[in-house]
């Protein structure tokens, strides 16, 4: 192919290069980003998860100091505590169904709340009358 115009072939191919040159840097770019993404991600439910885990040993240490038969009492009925301290059955006045806590890390404290699901009857979830205690992060606070 002869071409009769050199300046046209030479721009011609300098697009021809700066298309393909731009291809490339947009691919670095994505896989960059990508990478970066996924790491944010990760970063993020590890540090969901250490909330959860930090507001899982406050319940756990609650539900530590009950007497057994006040333990007994509020896991038959999918509570959290009975704001009456008597062992007997507990009014629904008095039932406490959800337990909030506030987790101090990196000079920011961080509320979660753990809470019987309520979905069901009294949140029983089976036949095997287990509970389902769920965990929730305070939405308008970046994790971390």
């Amino acid at each position: 192919m002869i071409f009769k115009n050199k300046k046209g072939a030479a721009l011609l191919q300098v697009l021809l290069v700066t298309v393909i040159l731009a291809g490339m840097a947009t691919m670095l770019l994505r896989a960059s980003l990508s990478r970066t993404t996924a790491a944010r991600k990760t970063r993020r439910t590890v540090s969901a998860q250490m909330l959860v885990n930090s507001c899982m040993a406050q319940v756990n240490n609650m539900w530590a100091a009950k007497s057994p038969e006040m333990f007994a009492r509020d896991m038959s009925q999918c509570i959290m505590y009975c704001k009456d301290a008597s062992t007997g059955t507990c009014p629904s006045a008095q039932v406490e169904k959800t337990y909030k806590c506030n987790i101090s890390l990196n000079g920011q404290t961080y509320a979660v709340t753990a809470a019987f699901d309520s979905s069901g009857t009294d949140a029983v979830i089976n036949s095997d009358n287990k509970c389902k205690l769920t965990y929730t992060i305070e939405s308008n606070v970046d994790v971390m």
